[in-house]
C-alpha cells in the first residue's frame, strides 16, 4: 500500500509541475528585453524601459548596479532643440529590472552623467550616450532636429562623437 501512495504522490507532483509550467510559460526571471530602437521624433525623450538592449546596442558591457570602476567620474551635459532646454532623464543606461547598468548612466534629471568604466583607458563617446538614451544622433541629426547640429566641450567646438571627459561640460544644440 505504501508504494501505491508514493506513486500517486509522484504523479500528482508531476501533474502540478506540468500545469504550473504551462501557466507560467516556463519563464524564470524578467521577460526578455524589447529591441533597441532609436527614436527619430521630437522631444521629450524618456529613458528606455529595457536598458539592456540599449546597453548592448551602444557597445557597453552589462555591469552590476553597484559597480563603480577604478576611476569613476562625472560630466555635465545639456541638450537644446530650437532654443529650448531638453531634460535628460534619470535612468539612462540603467536597467533596474535586471539589476544591470552601462558604464555610462544617469541617476538624476540635472544633466549629470556618470562614467564608471572598467578601465581608465575606456573613453565612452557622446554618440554612445545618445544610443543608450535611444535617440537618433549623428553628425547632422538629434532625433528629428537635423539642422545646425553643434557640440561644444567646455565652450569650444567639438566633434559630434566626442569622448566623454572627466568634469567636462558638453552642450549639444540642434534646430529643425
Amino acid at each position: 500500500m505504501r508504494a501505491g501512495r508514493w506513486r500517486r504522490a509522484g504523479a500528482t507532483a508531476a501533474a502540478l509541475l506540468l500545469v504550473s509550467s504551462l501557466i507560467g510559460g516556463c519563464q524564470v526571471g524578467p521577460a526578455p528585453p524589447g529591441p533597441a530602437e532609436l527614436r527619430t521624433g521630437p522631444p521629450p525623450w524618456d529613458a528606455p524601459r529595457d536598458a539592456v538592449s540599449y546597453i548592448d546596442k551602444a557597445g557597453f558591457e552589462r555591469l552590476p548596479l553597484d559597480f563603480s570602476g577604478p576611476s569613476p567620474y562625472t560630466l555635465n551635459l545639456s541638450v537644446m532643440v530650437d532654443g529650448a532646454a531638453i531634460q535628460i532623464p534619470a535612468g539612462i543606461g540603467v536597467d533596474r529590472v535586471r539589476a544591470e547598468q552601462a558604464a555610462v548612466h544617469t541617476h538624476t534629471t540635472d544633466g549629470l552623467v556618470y562614467v564608471e568604466a572598467k578601465t581608465t583607458a575606456e573613453r565612452p563617446t557622446l554618440a554612445q550616450f545618445f544610443t543608450l538614451w535611444g535617440i537618433r544622433y549623428d553628425a547632422k541629426c538629434l532625433g528629428d532636429a537635423c539642422t545646425a547640429l553643434t557640440v561644444t566641450l567646455d565652450g569650444k567646438p567639438a566633434a559630434w562623437d566626442t569622448p566623454l571627459s572627466p568634469k567636462s561640460r558638453i552642450q549639444v544644440t540642434a534646430r529643425h
